[in-house]
Formats: C-alpha cells, sequence, structure tokens
C-alpha cells in the first residue's frame, strides 16, 4: 500500500515536470537566448511578460519538490572531527598554487516570498505647517570681524546627467532565475534533498529560520482566471503538494 502511494505520487510529479521543462525553454526562446548565446537586456514589455510567467512556474516547481520531498528520511549528521589548523607558511603555498574556481550556475530557491503585510496597514504621516522664514541674503555683516565671519560656501557640484531610457532593462538578473528553474525541473530528487537537509534541522538552526518553505494562503503567482497553462500547472502542483501529499506512514 505505501509502495503504491510512493509509486502514484512519483507519477503525478513526473506528469506535471515534464511540461514545465517546454514551458522554460519556451521562455528561453522569447528572449532570444539560445545555446552559446548571451542576451545583456531585454524591452521592458518583454520582460514583464517573461516575469509574470517565471513566477507562476517558480511556485510550481517548489511544490513539486517539496512533495518529492516528503518521502525523504535522513539520518542524523555524524560529528565531524576539526580540521587541522595550516601554518602560515603552509597556507602561504596552498594559495599560492590554488586554482581558479569555476562559476557556479545558480541554485533555485526553496522558499516562498512571504507576504509584505506592512504596507497595506501603514498609515500615512501627515506633516503640519512648517513655519514661514523668509532669510533675505545681504551681504556680510560688517559688525562681525573678518576672523569670526563663516567662509563663502562652495560652489555646487554638477550634477551628472541622467541617461537616456532607451526601453530596455538587464537580462542577467532574468537569465539568472531562469537557469536556476530549469537546473531544478531536471533534477527535482537533488533539490528534494536539499530541502530535507533543511528540514531536518532545528528550526533554531535553520536559515532562513521558518517552519515550512512554502507561505500561507495562495501561492506567489496565483491567478484565479488562468492567462498561461502554467496557471493549471500550479493549481495542481499546489494541491499535489499541501492535499494530495499524505505521509506513507498514513493508513487513513
Amino acid at each position: 500500500m505505501f509502495y503504491g502511494v510512493a509509486m502514484d505520487r512519483a507519477s503525478a510529479i513526473e506528469h506535471q515536470r515534464l511540461p514545465l521543462i517546454g514551458h522554460v525553454m519556451a521562455l528561453f526562446a522569447m528572449i532570444g537566448l539560445v545555446e552559446g548565446g548571451t542576451v545583456e537586456r531585454v524591452p521592458k514589455p518583454l520582460h514583464r511578460a517573461v516575469l509574470r510567467i517565471l513566477r507562476t512556474m517558480e511556485s510550481a516547481v517548489r511544490r513539486l519538490i517539496v512533495a518529492a520531498a516528503r518521502d525523504i528520511v535522513l539520518e542524523p549528521p555524524k560529528p565531524r572531527p576539526p580540521k587541522p589548523r595550516q601554518k602560515p607558511s603552509d597556507k602561504a603555498k596552498s594559495d599560492g598554487e590554488a586554482r581558479p574556481r569555476k562559476k557556479r550556475r545558480p541554485l533555485f530557491n526553496l522558499f516562498d516570498p512571504l507576504k509584505r503585510l506592512g504596507r497595506r496597514f501603514r498609515k500615512k504621516k501627515r506633516r503640519g505647517p512648517e513655519p514661514r522664514i523668509h532669510v533675505l541674503d545681504r551681504g556680510p555683516d560688517p559688525r562681525i570681524p573678518l576672523f569670526l565671519r563663516q567662509p563663502p560656501s562652495p560652489p555646487p557640484e554638477p550634477v551628472a546627467e541622467k541617461k537616456a531610457d532607451d526601453g530596455t532593462v538587464n537580462a542577467k538578473p532574468l537569465i539568472r532565475r531562469l537557469m536556476a528553474v530549469l537546473d531544478a525541473v531536471q533534477d527535482i530528487p537533488r533539490q528534494a534533498m536539499r530541502l530535507a537537509r533543511w528540514q531536518a534541522r532545528p528550526k533554531e538552526e535553520r536559515r532562513p529560520e521558518r517552519w515550512s518553505p512554502l507561505r500561507p494562503g495562495r501561492p506567489p503567482g496565483f491567478r484565479r482566471r488562468p492567462i498561461h497553462e502554467v496557471d493549471d500547472i500550479l493549481k495542481e502542483c499546489h494541491w499535489l503538494a499541501i492535499d494530495g501529499n499524505p505521509p506513507l506512514d498514513d493508513t487513513s
């Protein structure tokens, strides 16, 4: 019975995972990024359109990871022996022989952004009437000695001219998020192991210090009226992570 639940859950995750890979590749094609190429800037309307779909896609992938990590049970970590301290001479030699590190691919964010309720209920500060004080600059007062007079203020610095808005935005942050989603959806078990290691720690030692990677309520990017196929996938993934993801020891 338990194996049947696990197999059904794995098949449901795979059923939702495969379409997400195609949608990620479609977003790469929307911004014009091909294999071996680079994109520096993208138009603002295109950036908003891609980001609108990407936010929903990240929530769907995050819930697939939560569903996959439900059955992982980790053993308590073994205490590591303390590392021996290196002498300054040995450390200098190791630093001199160190090889350049490879660029690390962006990691997928396993946690939903929390809702910011402060902006909605924050009261606006009302400024009272300010006193009207007029100061007339009539030059230096001859009654004040020269050594007590303030030096003349320096001339104001020239204001740098603002660059003209060309209607584009930097595409690097968007591409990093797309690459992180693609790596996560292509290897769900690896991401589930990351989440299981986080869940195995006490709440005080977790970074971030949260009870659940998912926020309460609707997931980020949720829409009642779907505008893209990813919206329907998110609803299925959210149900799989919350309601359709019982533990294997549940005999009901």
